[in-house]
């Protein structure tokens, strides 16, 4: 009676263990494929960031020529200055702005042509306050990588909405990097006059907004102040190298 009893728990506990045994591979099968979902999931997500981001610069990189050739044509007398610095512009956007990211040494040149072309809407005169304090020789800061094309939208708004009618009216940009953090702000006093709204206008800042929250999410503060006549535009984020 005993050995049989024996028998019978023998058999129940080899019976659970093969159990366990089947629940341990189905579990371990389980948290494989979990694992495999989540993977796939987060590669479906940069592939769908990255397709929205490139949208996005589809979008605004015919724009930007637009206004770049405009600032060209009603200052025909400088047309070879100008071309040099379109030439530089264009460079950047069909053969840079593709790159998930660049260096700060290509945004800061590209930035630095591309006020110069909207200098040439402006008289000699003007108030135009350009302070760069990016030490590109730094090894830490030359290493730093940027999403292309993230300074245009803030000077360019400058440059749109400006009061260029009043003595008084002035453009003023700052471009800083402190503990690997960019800065950009731009301030300008702002036309009283209603601008004249255009159809497919006011991309510029809503993409911006779009890139941001994409490329640097929790990474970035983008802030406006309209104090009038003066408005305020400020730019922070987070970069890696």
């Amino acid at each position: 009676m005993i050995l049989v009893l024996f028998f019978v728990v023998s058999v129940i506990a080899l019976a659970l263990l093969v159990y366990c045994r089947i629940l341990y591979l189905k579990l371990k099968e389980a948290r494989k494929t979990n694992t495999d979902l989540s993977t796939r999931n987060q590669e479906l997500n940069t592939m769908a960031h990255s397709n929205e981001l490139s949208m996005i610069r589809y979008k605004l990189n015919p724009h930007l020529f637009k206004n770049a050739l405009n600032s060209i044509q009603s200052h025909a007398y400088q047309t070879y200055y100008s071309m040099d610095k379109l030439s530089g512009v264009l460079d950047y956007i069909l053969y840079e702005s593709d790159q998930p990211l660049v260096s700060l040494q290509e945004e800061m040149d590209f930035a630095a042509n591309f006020i110069e072309i909207n200098r040439l809407k402006l008289s000699p005169l003007f108030d135009l306050r350009i302070r760069n304090t990016i030490n590109l020789n730094d090894e830490k800061i030359s290493g730093l990588k940027i999403l292309p094309l993230i300074t245009v939208d803030l000077i360019e708004n400058a440059f749109k909405h400006t009061d260029f009618q009043k003595s008084e009216s002035f453009i003023s940009i700052h471009l800083e990097i402190v503990n690997n953090e960019f800065l950009l702000e731009v301030s300008n006093r702002i036309s009283e006059s209603v601008p004249m709204k255009k159809e497919r206008s006011g991309l510029g800042i809503k993409n911006l907004e779009e890139r941001l929250k994409i490329a640097y999410p929790n990474a970035y503060e983008l802030t406006f102040k309209n104090e009038k006549p003066l408005f305020h535009a400020r730019l922070k984020l987070k970069l890696n190298g």
